[in-house]
């Protein structure tokens, strides 16, 4: 007669966890937060002064009013960047203060 055993892969645990606790949004949120630079480029990190996160929408604040124009033109594909750098839809929307 066969066991039946509930063992899982440590990877598929860890994966579960990190989803059910919502971490692995929080992970991706710290990494857009540290890599700014990368996604974005460096006139635009460089005139950023904060990053931040609320729900599927990500707050960036800018120092160069027209450097927040000229980005207002270019939401989708900054959020489309962000995105691609995840490998999912973290971002829906981005509000450029």
């Amino acid at each position: 007669m066969r066991r039946k055993t509930n063992l899982i892969k440590l990877g598929d645990a860890i994966n579960q966890l990190f989803k059910q606790e919502k971490l692995d949004v929080k992970i991706s949120q710290f990494a857009i937060k540290n890599n700014w630079k990368d996604i974005v480029g460096d006139i635009i990190a460089n005139s950023t002064s904060e990053v931040y996160f609320n729900d599927d929408l990500i707050f960036v604040t800018l120092n160069s009013a027209a450097l927040k124009h000229e980005l207002s033109f270019k939401k989708e594909t900054i959020v489309t960047a962000i995105n691609k750098y995840c490998g999912y839809k973290l971002v829906n929307q981005i509000i450029i203060k």
